[in-house]
C-alpha cells in the first residue's frame, strides 16, 4: 500500500510540473561555452586504459560514436536494458577500471522534443530532486563565468547534497559536492555537455563528504528526427574516506546513478509529457 501511495504521489508531482511548464526556459538562457559547425574529427580521443584511469580526459567536440568506440575496448559487457519502477528506462553499463575507479555509461531516447528542451530539463534542480529522490536531497544550478585556458567561458555550477547511503551495516552520511558543467553546441541542433568536479568548491569541511575524489562525465545530445538520442559516459574515482574499500564495485552504484541510471529520467520525463499532450 505504501509503495502504491508513493508511486501515485510521484506521478501526480510530475503531472503538476508538466502542467505548470516548470522547465520552460528561454532558449538564450542556455549558456553555451563554445560552438563549432561539426564534431571534431581531427583531434584523436585518447584511450581509456585499465589501471590508468587518472590519466584519461574526455575530448571536447567529440561525437557520441567516437566516445563509445574508444570505450568499447575497456567495457566489460554491452550496455544492458534497464527499466526502473519509477518509469526511467534505457541502456546502462558499469565497468571496473582498477583501484577506486569506475566507468559508467547510459543511452536513452527522449521522444518528441529537441536538445534545447532536454538541456532545460536537466538544468532544472526541482526535476533532478524528484527523479533522483532516493539519492538527492538538494540540487541547485548557478550560471558562472570563467576561463578555459585563455578563453572566457560560461558554465553552470551544480551544487549537490546527497542523502546518506547505507554501506553494509553503516552509512556514508550526507554527502556534498559541486560540479562544473560546460555546454558546447555542434552545428544547429546537437550538443555536448562536459561535467567535472568544480576545483574551486572542493576544499573545506562540506566537500570532505563528497562521494568522488575525481569525476569526468561526457554527455552527447543528438537530434534524431523528432527525438533526442542521449549518450552519457562517466569516469569516476570513489572517495574511500566516505565509502569503504569493502564495496569497491557495489559502491560504484552511486557513481552509476550520476552518469548512468541517474540521468535516465530525461527520456521518461519527455515520454510522460508526450502522453499528457496526447490525452489533452
Amino acid at each position: 500500500m505504501n509503495a502504491i501511495k508513493s508511486l501515485l504521489i510521484f506521478t501526480l508531482t510530475i503531472q503538476i510540473l508538466l502542467i505548470s511548464e516548470a522547465v520552460s526556459l528561454k532558449v538564450n538562457e542556455i549558456a553555451i561555452a563554445d560552438h563549432r559547425h561539426h564534431f571534431d574529427r581531427s583531434a584523436h580521443q585518447e584511450e581509456l586504459e585499465y589501471g590508468n584511469a587518472d590519466r584519461f580526459r574526455f575530448g571536447r567536440f567529440q561525437s557520441p560514436a567516437s566516445i563509445k568506440n574508444v570505450l568499447s575496448s575497456i567495457r566489460n559487457a554491452p550496455l544492458k536494458w534497464f527499466h526502473g519502477k519509477d518509469g526511467r528506462k534505457g541502456y546502462v553499463s558499469s565497468t571496473k577500471l582498477g583501484g577506486d575507479w569506475v566507468l559508467a555509461e547510459s543511452e536513452q531516447i527522449a521522444p518528441d522534443c529537441n536538445c534545447e528542451e532536454v538541456l532545460r530539463a536537466y538544468l532544472t534542480g526541482d526535476l533532478q530532486e524528484i527523479w533522483n529522490k532516493k539519492e538527492i536531497l538538494e540540487c541547485r544550478f548557478s550560471l558562472r563565468k570563467g576561463h578555459f585556458g585563455m578563453h572566457p567561458e560560461k558554465y553552470y555550477e551544480q551544487d549537490l547534497v546527497l542523502k546518506s547511503q547505507r554501506v553494509i551495516t553503516s552509512h556514508t552520511g550526507v554527502m556534498r559536492y559541486s560540479q562544473k558543467i560546460s555546454i558546447d553546441k555542434i552545428g544547429e541542433k546537437d550538443y555536448n555537455v562536459m561535467v567535472r568536479l568544480d576545483p574551486h568548491q572542493q576544499n573545506g569541511e562540506p566537500s570532505r563528504k563528497k562521494p568522488f575524489e575525481s569525476l569526468s562525465v561526457y554527455v552527447g545530445l543528438q537530434q534524431k528526427g523528432k527525438d533526442v538520442q542521449i549518450y552519457a559516459a562517466g569516469v569516476m574515482q570513489v572517495n574511500r574516506k566516505v565509502v569503504p574499500n569493502l564495496l569497491v564495485f557495489d559502491a560504484s552504484g552511486i557513481a552509476g546513478s550520476m552518469a548512468g541510471k541517474g540521468t535516465l529520467w530525461l527520456g521518461s520525463y519527455f515520454e510522460q509529457r508526450r502522453e499528457m499532450v496526447t490525452r489533452a
